[in-house]
């Protein structure tokens, strides 16, 4: 810690959060650590690329913090640095607790940072990111960000006033470390006083998305209402298709919109599928799309599954999943019928085949989709069959490379009131050097943030 402001302030610890009475963070750390090394489908390949001895430098360093006096009031943070370094956005954490029941006696026993007058006065004129910071709603708490390096944070935010029930100044409200100039990821502390992860974009005189400067004003963009599907006509040449998710749950809203529209789909030459944000969800969902896309058969390489007791365990969890439907469920317990009979091995999940059967349309004659790094997992799926179609251009930027290792499951830690999200397959296009999570799919056109992303995709298809 910077000697200037160990001198402003002094952690003060009291006492111990509710779950650190019973979890030793060494030994949560090395279960989470034992638990990835066995089951995560990416653990060789991610270890390869970091040397075993870097990888067990690593583990090690994360180890020794969790040994330290009052690890357990930072453990989640150290579990989220560990599973930061396989850099697999599928591999994240959950919260396994009832967010919306505040226990008193529970927040009143948090971690205390005392700053002092001087230091709050200091921060009011600083031009970096530190400074003082009014939440959205500013009648409900304002809080000082402080430059803090230490190997778990670089930034920390401390409550300076508070209207919310049981937070008090000195409380910490999040801890982040930058992974670039602008990105942090770390934890918030939620309203109950509970940690979970988070991330957080730096940006002038905001921290997205619910802290500004104070004294600055807030203009927000003109948004549009959340919209799971959307279909609109741009022009006469041209349809204009939104899938915000191909979630389950969202499988019927693709379904029926392409139905709904059909006819107009049939009679419009050009096509603007709009897919920026979605961040995937399940494979069989963009399946009434392919039509739409489809010129010819498509290469797809396939993937194995490996196959643990907790693999298992995670892929029956699966089964009840209301959205799924009974002929999704059977396939799934073909799976697990295959994946018992192989425990400890890395088990075919779907060959190397091409893919045909789809109808060829005359229309949409050309099809430019549009993507952002916010697109992932099924939608990286669905990019790297349809840009294979003589009709398709992809436009915008890279997605975020979240494929080669996918199929998530869950499973519960040892003892705190969380679940670890995991990758329990990995795909052959790793073998032969075709795999994306390192750079994304890159569109053949990109666009900038600044360009009207849909009139330039309406330009590309009618001039």
């Amino acid at each position: 810690m910077i000697k200037k402001i160990a001198l402003l302030f002094t952690l003060t610890l009291i006492g111990c959060r509710a779950f650190s009475q019973t979890c030793n963070c060494e030994t949560e750390v090395k279960y989470i650590a034992g638990f990835m090394e066995k089951n995560y489908a990416g653990f060789k390949d991610k270890q390869a690329l970091m040397t075993k001895a870097g990888y067990d430098k690593m583990l090690s360093e994360y180890i020794g913090l969790a040994k330290k006096p009052h690890a357990n009031e930072h453990c989640l943070l150290i579990i989220a640095q560990y599973l930061g370094k396989f850099k697999d956005h599928h591999v994240s954490v959950g919260v396994k607790f009832d967010a919306t029941k505040i226990d008193s006696a529970y927040i009143a026993n948090r971690e205390i940072v005392p700053i002092t007058a001087e230091k709050i006065a200091e921060l009011r004129k600083s031009k970096g990111f530190e400074g003082i910071y009014d939440f959205h709603d500013p009648a409900k708490y304002k809080i000082a960000v402080i430059k803090d390096k230490t190997p778990l944070h670089d930034y920390l935010a401390v409550i300076v006033s508070s209207n919310l029930p049981g937070w008090k100044p000195g409380m910490i409200k999040w801890e982040a470390k930058m992974v670039n100039d602008s990105i942090g990821r770390g934890i918030l502390y939620i309203l109950n006083g509970m940690p979970k992860v988070e991330g957080f974009y730096f940006k002038g005189n905001r921290i997205y998305g619910d802290w500004h400067r104070e004294g600055t004003t807030v203009t927000e963009p003109a948004s549009s209402k959340y919209e799971p599907v959307a279909f609109r006509k741009l022009s006469d040449k041209t349809s204009y298709l939104k899938i915000s998710t191909f979630s389950p749950s969202n499988a019927t809203n693709i379904d029926s919109i392409i139905k709904a529209n059909q006819a107009i789909l049939s009679n419009t030459p050009n096509l603007v599928l709009d897919l920026r944000g979605n961040g995937g969800g399940a494979d069989y969902t963009f399946i009434p799309l392919m039509d739409l896309v489809y010129t010819g058969p498509i290469k797809n390489i396939g993937n194995d599954l490996l196959s643990t007791d907790a693999n298992i365990a995670g892929w029956k969890n699966i089964l009840n999943d209301n959205d799924r439907s009974e002929e999704n469920k059977q396939s799934l317990r073909k799976i697990i019928a295959s994946l018992e009979a192989n425990r400890d091995k890395m088990v075919m999940h779907a060959n190397d085949f091409d893919i045909t059967g789809y109808k060829i349309q005359p229309n949409p004659a050309k099809v430019v989709i549009l993507i952002d790094n916010n697109c992932a997992s099924t939608t990286e799926e669905f990019l790297l069959q349809s840009r294979q179609s003589k009709k398709v251009t992809l436009m915008g930027q890279n997605t975020s490379g979240t494929l080669d290792y996918s199929n998530v499951l869950q499973a519960p830690f040892s003892c705190m009131p969380y679940v670890l999200h995991y990758s329990s397959s990995r795909s052959r296009r790793v073998d032969v050097g075709l795999g994306i999570d390192e750079t994304g799919i890159k569109p053949a056109v990109y666009l900038q943030e600044k360009d009207d992303w849909i009139k330039k995709a309406q330009e590309t298809l009618e001039h």
